[in-house]
């Protein structure tokens, strides 16, 4: 248990720290990925919603205070835009699956490593969307531009997340679980 949150505990400072400093570098026609809501929804779909819940609130209050962009948007969006994702895609528990189960429904979850990219993509997406309605509500009138960058931005970070899913679902010892069960 201690070993899993300390592997969390780097996990979500190593995920502030590349969308603080590195984020920028990785741009594609000056649109940089959400790298660390690629990192929370590996997390999510590898952990759950308890340590998504933890690693949004830490990551969206450490960029609220060292990167202020609106007042408290990243304090908000960022636990929000990923439980939303946690929702949709993280691990049912075997619990819920009996449950499905004794009700008659079919029981089955997809493939976690196609879960993940779906879940980057959805936070990034309502993430993305909650910054259009902020341009929006101060007076820009969004055109193709806008909406082309933020699909950009999903695409992205999606992309991102499907790739960085392997190196880190190992190191937190998610496949050993699998094997276990």
């Amino acid at each position: 248990m201690l070993s899993k949150l300390l592997k969390v505990s780097v996990l979500t400072l190593l995920a502030y720290l590349l969308q603080a400093t590195t984020a920028e570098y990785l741009s594609i026609w000056d649109i940089a990925p959400s790298l660390a809501l690629a990192i929370i929804a590996v997390a999510t779909v590898g952990l759950g919603r308890k340590y998504t819940f933890l690693m949004s609130l830490t990551v969206g209050y450490l960029l609220e205070i060292m990167l202020p962009m609106l007042d408290y948007l990243a304090l908000i969006l960022y636990p929000v835009c990923c439980m939303l994702g946690a929702l949709a895609f993280s691990d049912k528990s075997e619990r819920r699956l009996e449950e499905e189960r004794a009700a008659g429904r079919r029981a089955r979850q997809w493939n976690p490593h196609i879960r993940t990219p779906l879940c980057a993509a959805l936070s990034t997406a309502v993430f993305e969307g909650v910054n259009l309605i902020y341009v929006y509500l101060s007076g820009v009138a969004l055109d193709g531009g806008h909406f082309g960058r933020a699909l950009v931005c999903v695409l992205y970070t999606a992309a991102i997340a499907a790739v960085i899913q392997f190196p880190i679902r190992w190191w937190l010892g998610v496949y050993k679980l699998a094997k276990a069960r």
